[in-house]
């Protein structure tokens, strides 16, 4: 039988090359998210006990308030908001409003700047094609559920158990402007 230390050292030659290459990327930042999709943090529909460890690690900071439920038709019992500052999202850290509506994630706003809203729009138009409505204060996408905001610059993130509301207002607003 041939030696086999020569095989042995190339397997462990490999193996500690594997572990080294596994250690750096898992000491890597995460990669930033979006602007095709919510942050990673935004798990539609669930209870704030259950994103708000998610919003303590991808936040710099955070904010809890409760709101008044008024200002949040679609919240029956509670409407409170999430302030996350420093998020990585769509290339930058940024700051983001994660909206809970009866304890329930509805929506996310993800603030941006004027300047980038072309950038965004053909990363959105890549990632998902025409934009459903193209309207003066918004360009939707809501077969992906989003909207970039031109009249405050921002990217809005919507669950499935709110999309016919938002479909509803991005329809409205449609035939209005079309009049």
């Amino acid at each position: 039988m041939k030696n086999p230390a020569p095989l042995f050292s190339a397997l462990t030659l490999l193996a500690v090359a594997t572990a080294t290459l596994t250690a750096c990327a898992s000491a890597q930042p995460a990669a930033s998210a979006g602007p095709d999709s919510a942050p990673d943090a935004a798990r539609f529909g669930a209870s704030l006990a259950t994103i708000r460890p998610l919003l303590e690690t991808a936040c710099t900071t955070l904010t809890i308030r409760e709101l008044p439920l008024e200002e949040l038709p679609i919240a029956q019992t509670r409407h409170i908001q999430a302030e996350c500052g420093g998020l990585a999202h769509a290339g930058a850290p940024r700051d983001a409003e994660f909206v809970f509506a009866d304890d329930a994630l509805a929506f996310v706003w993800v603030l941006t700047d004027a300047g980038e809203a072309d950038t965004l729009r053909a990363a959105l138009e890549a990632a998902h094609g025409a934009p459903s409505h193209d309207l003066p204060p918004a360009t939707a996408f809501t077969q992906a559920r989003l909207a970039l905001r031109h009249d405050t610059p921002e990217l809005l993130y919507y669950g499935a158990h709110v999309a016919p509301m938002y479909e509803g207002w991005f329809d409205q607003m449609a035939t209005q402007l079309a009049q």
